[in-house]
């Protein structure tokens, strides 16, 4: 796996429920929803990359506010990562 450094200001750390790994975390899943809505991954393959099933991950676009369905989704790449 790749190591990505994102550089953020100390003060993050100072909001309520905010460490270093609940930051991670939610840069790594805001980075695959935003490439699944891209276009780039499947769910199934940002899902697999989570760790997390394929519901969970559909589940968590609901939370970005971005539409499971697309209309140019690889289908037959969906069900081979799903």
């Amino acid at each position: 796996m790749t190591t990505v450094q994102l550089d953020l200001p100390n003060d993050l750390l100072a909001l309520p429920n905010q460490t270093t790994e609940s930051l991670r975390v939610l840069a790594r899943e805001a980075l695959l929803v935003r490439l699944y809505d891209q276009g780039v991954i499947s769910s199934g393959w940002a899902a697999q990359t989570l760790g997390v099933s394929r519901r969970v991950f559909l589940d968590l676009l609901g939370a970005y506010r971005v539409s499971e369905f697309d209309a140019q989704v690889d289908v037959v790449d969906e069900a081979r990562h799903g």
